[in-house]
């Protein structure tokens, strides 16, 4: 097993009040996180350390509401770019 560290950028495309968000990787829930979106363009960045074994994995953004849709950009995994969900350890 191998710590790993990762940053994600979640945007959320709704901004009136607050909305939740699930983060888990390979169907693990990491974590649940309510916030209140601001009507410009902001991001929560998440910091996330997972101990997992070699090999490919995937992140996951869910919505706990269907009202919200979020969506991630800038992904890092320990401080490399990461192109879309799947990463490698």
């Amino acid at each position: 097993m191998a710590i790993t560290a990762l940053t994600v950028d979640v945007y959320c495309t709704r901004s009136d009040g607050s909305h939740a968000y699930r983060v888990s990787v390979d169907g693990d829930l990491l974590t649940e996180r309510t916030w209140s979106w601001p009507a410009y363009e902001v991001f929560v960045r998440e910091n996330i350390e997972v101990d997992v074994e070699p090999g490919a994995h995937i992140l996951e953004i869910r919505e706990c509401s269907a009202e919200s849709v979020f969506y991630i950009k800038d992904v890092t995994v320990n401080g490399a770019p990461n192109r879309g969900t799947t990463f490698f350890v």
